[in-house]
């Protein structure tokens, strides 16, 4: 803030409900209810059992679009504004801290700043040819269901005995945890060696454990040189067009660094659970099912149904009042914390006798505002194209146990099974062979123009040769 915080006028309320627990983890949408019966639209909230993470959860629909469009500018991501963090209420070493601790990028700035640094991203995201992208995230997606799919010539020369012809998976972490991944460490550009560090370093930092801290170095020193050498040898990639387009914009090296891991790690919890959630509604609803399999709902809507019964992104931390402010019946303080509480949009449109069919795309499950998704197209084409390799290739594909045993991870952000274990026949082609990391095509037309050399230099739409072990991209993700 740089100036002292004043002085507090509103007591922390006497009342206040656990966003934590065996209950909540189970069915967050009916904890939403009833903490929407007891409460009101705004609910305080612990998330922990030391009280010291704290919130306001707000669970109506239009406050939270009221928070996220900020027109008022009460709300800022800057976590600086975080008073229980400043104050030393919520200690440091808090293992939620790093979700949300700040960080010298667009993800934490406001108004011009905002502005300015997101420019470059977004204008590099518009280079973008989504036909030829889908080309790639369709490849992608062909090689992880050829991965997990057993070689009937393999198990023979082992003399294995054939291969059973119903298959089990975990769809999660075979397929769901890596595409998304995947896709956006070849939209940058990354080789194999590149990408696979990048990957086991992402998984370290987002896991928590005692290695975070030294993988989120690990992940700077990755991105630094992946900026570096995109500025000495520019590709038809989302790096080198953010290079370009950063001539306008003025990003420093820090600026970029952070500007490039965003967006790789931003949409990567999204997209992994809304491939998860929409197949596991598809497989668990049957009028759901059935519509789709008759080509009644697409594929597209089916998603959209998703985003109000069991949305990717339950809450939206990182929302600090400026100001003195009132949501609902509540007065907030300066550097107290509103949660956007996305999973509870659905109940409380349906309550309100409000439209939340297959087609209605009032969620927020984007965002809105200045803060508000720039990748929305990326992001549903590849959960789109995911879903649809998927669907194609495994007919027949079923849960492996029911729904109400998959155990869940805590709903804090994202809401996701621990696993999603199916069963499908097993097919009669063989898979092909899963070894590529390079692909035939790129997702752009051309590269970025030279810097500053005038003259022309004959460049391949890919790096020569192919790298043989692409399957370690697969074996790499550690098992959860």
């Amino acid at each position: 803030m740089g100036a002292a915080w004043p002085e507090r006028t509103t007591p922390w309320p006497p009342r206040s409900a656990p966003l934590f627990g065996p209950e909540f983890t189970r069915d967050p949408l009916a904890y939403y209810e009833a903490l929407r019966r007891d409460f009101g639209p705004v609910a305080p909230v612990t998330l922990d059992e030391s009280g010291a993470f704290r919130g306001y959860l707000v669970l109506d629909h239009v406050y939270q679009l009221e928070i996220l469009r900020n027109q008022g500018q009460v709300w800022a991501r800057d976590s600086r504004w975080y008073r229980d963090l400043a104050e030393g209420a919520l200690p440091l070493d808090h293992p939620l801290v790093p979700q949300f601790a700040y960080r010298r990028s667009r993800l934490n700035a406001e108004g011009a700043e905002h502005t300015r640094m997101a420019a470059a991203g977004n204008q590099a995201l518009g280079e973008l040819d989504l036909v030829r992208t889908r080309d790639l995230v369709e490849d992608l997606a062909h090689q992880l269901v050829d991965a997990f799919l057993p070689r009937a010539d393999a198990d023979e020369a082992d003399g294995a005995a054939p291969p059973p012809e119903a298959i089990e998976v975990d769809v999660l972490a075979a397929y769901a945890l890596q595409l998304p991944l995947l896709v956006m460490m070849r939209l940058m550009g990354m080789d194999e060696g590149a990408a696979l560090a990048t990957g086991n370093a992402i998984h370290e930092m987002l896991s928590g454990g005692p290695g975070a801290q030294r993988a989120a170095a690990e992940l700077d020193e990755l991105m630094l040189a992946l900026v570096t050498g995109k500025r000495e040898d520019p590709g038809p990639d989302l790096v080198s067009w953010i290079l370009h387009h950063n001539r306008d914009s003025g990003l420093d090296e820090h600026e970029l660094r952070e500007e490039v891991w965003l967006q790789i790690v931003a949409g990567r919890g999204a997209s992994t659970t809304w491939i998860c959630n929409t197949l596991l509604e598809l497989l668990s609803n049957d009028d759901l099912y059935a519509d789709v399999l008759a080509n009644r709902c697409s594929m597209d809507e089916a998603m959209n149904h998703v985003m109000w019964v069991n949305a990717p992104i339950q809450n939206l931390f990182g929302r600090w009042a400026t100001q003195p402010t009132r949501i609902g019946p509540y007065r907030l303080d300066v550097g107290d914390m509103a949660i956007v509480g996305l999973g509870a949009s659905g109940m409380t449109m349906r309550s309100a006798g409000l439209d939340v069919s297959r087609t209605n795309n009032a969620h927020l499950a984007w965002g809105g505002g200045n803060h508000g998704c720039p990748a929305r197209d990326l992001g549903r084409l590849i959960v789109r194209t995911g879903l649809e390799v998927l669907w194609d290739r495994l007919p027949g594909i079923d849960l492996a146990v029911p729904r109400e045993k998959l155990t869940w991870d805590l709903p804090y952000v994202a809401r996701s099974p621990a696993a999603l274990p199916v069963t499908f026949p097993r097919p009669s082609a063989e898979p092909k062979d899963a070894t590529r990391w390079t692909a035939s095509s790129t997702p752009f037309t051309s590269s970025p123009p030279p810097a500053t050399s005038t003259e022309e230099r004959e460049r391949p739409s890919e790096r020569p040769g192919r790298l043989p072990r692409w399957r370690s991209l697969v074996a790499w993700w550690p098992k959860r």
